[in-house]
């Protein structure tokens, strides 16, 4: 009984402490960064993909619908794509070994973690060749794409998180207002059923009192006096610990996601720049 008790208070100091602990607030800051990331690292990406692209598919093209035109303009075209499209492909490529190398210093900051990087190249020739050929190169590259659509998550995650949380908490303050709170567009109705199947023979359970939400703001609609809106904001210091502690295991999924992605990529280029 009393290690059942010593586990339950282990329990309950380590769902609680969450607020005070720094790396909650790490993890925070960590998925605050990564939706304006994730705009920068996709701004980068597109535009240096869409130009190279877009001269290429320009110059096959005419090579398919205009081969006259193309003995005219083919030349200049294609110095345009050798002297333009390849230099930008190289330099997207060059930067997103230095935001790869940003993305493990701040996984490293914020989230605790140890990610290894490939060894330095020793000469000029093989940092070169690393730039284009290195699987690693082709990872950061996909990692920094993906960034975008999880810094988009994390962004809703946050806003949603917060919001509710803060709505709950505040409950005292804004019971009565009905222009704040909880939303509802329309009502929603949910009947428990429970339906068992076995050889023929069904037993179907249905609750005789369904469970209902009126629509408009949710608060205001059911509390109506001080002490159910304190109840309400208790309930809420409930819920922010839960987010809390969603937060951080969303970061610890980011964590090992950069893991698995940046593992043995290459160091950054003014780190370690080769004789």
């Amino acid at each position: 009984m009393r290690i059942a008790l010593n586990r339950l208070r282990g329990w309950l100091r380590w769902f609680v402490s969450v607020a005070g602990r720094k790396r909650t607030y790490a993890n925070v800051a960590y998925l605050l960064l990564a939706f304006p990331l994730g705009v920068g690292y996709f701004t980068v990406l597109v535009t240096g993909i869409a130009i190279p692209a877009g001269l290429t598919f320009a110059l096959v093209d005419m090579a398919r619908t205009e081969p006259v035109a193309l003995l005219i303009a083919g030349i200049p075209l294609l110095l345009v794509v050798l002297c333009i499209g390849v230099p930008t492909v190289l330099g997207v490529l060059f930067a997103s070994i230095e935001l790869t190398a940003l993305e493990r210093a701040l996984a490293h900051r914020l989230l605790d973690t140890e990610i290894p990087t490939a060894d330095p190249a020793t000469t000029l020739r093989e940092r070169a060749r690393r730039l284009v050929f290195d699987r690693g190169t082709w990872k950061g590259v996909g990692y920094l794409g993906s960034k975008f659509v999880l810094g988009l998550a994390s962004f809703f995650l946050l806003a949603f998180g917060f919001a509710f949380t803060f709505v709950l908490v505040a409950a005292p303050l804004h019971y009565r207002n009905q222009l704040v709170g909880i939303h509802l567009g329309d009502p929603v109705e949910f009947v428990p059923e429970l339906t068992y199947q076995h050889a023929g023979w069904v037993i179907d359970i249905v609750s005789p009192v369904p469970l209902s939400l009126a629509e408009g703001e949710l608060i205001s609609f059911y509390i109506d006096s001080l002490g159910e809106a304190l109840a309400v904001s208790a309930i809420g210091v409930l819920v922010g610990l839960v987010v809390l502690h969603l937060f951080n295991a969303v970061a610890w999924l980011f964590a090992r996601y950069t893991e698995l992605l940046l593992r043995d990529t290459q160091p950054s280029i003014f780190s370690d720049f080769p004789d």
